[in-house]
């Protein structure tokens, strides 16, 4: 009994039922191609931010193998926990011997020795031998 009420009252509203999406509708010119540039412009931020987070995962994955010497170094440097100023103070010591790669650092025990160290290194003598000490 109550179920066919409340169908029957759902019935007589239903002029109201029919009308219920005018109110949505433009009153105006049809849209442009202009209307939509922001949108278009949304769509692009996101397709750039997705595509700069991929390459930034490809870049930094160290499961794939691969020949990169950057790669190299820095999966080095991942495996004996070295932070960002060590890294850098790596880099700027395979830089001054010039070395091939920079990875060879980490077979190059040379390279440690405070009295072989350019002059610019001179002042990083202590950390530098700390740091053959941490890696040899």
């Amino acid at each position: 009994m109550i179920e066919t009420l409340a169908t029957v009252g759902l019935f007589a509203q239903f002029s109201k039922w029919e009308r219920l999406g005018d109110g949505f509708r433009r009153s105006g010119p049809p849209m442009e191609l202009a209307d939509f540039v922001p949108y278009v412009a949304g769509l692009l931020l996101v397709v750039g931010l997705v595509a700069a987070f991929v390459a930034y995962r490809r870049r930094n994955d160290l499961e794939r193998p691969c020949t990169d010497s950057q790669k190299l170094f820095r999966e080095l440097c991942q495996a004996h926990q070295l932070d960002q100023g060590t890294q850098k103070l790596l880099s700027k010591l395979a830089v001054a011997f010039q070395l091939a790669q920079p990875a060879e650092v980490f077979v190059s025990p040379r390279v440690f020795s405070p009295d072989q160290l350019p002059e610019h290194l001179r002042a990083e003598a202590a950390r530098i031998v700390e740091l053959r000490e941490r890696l040899f």
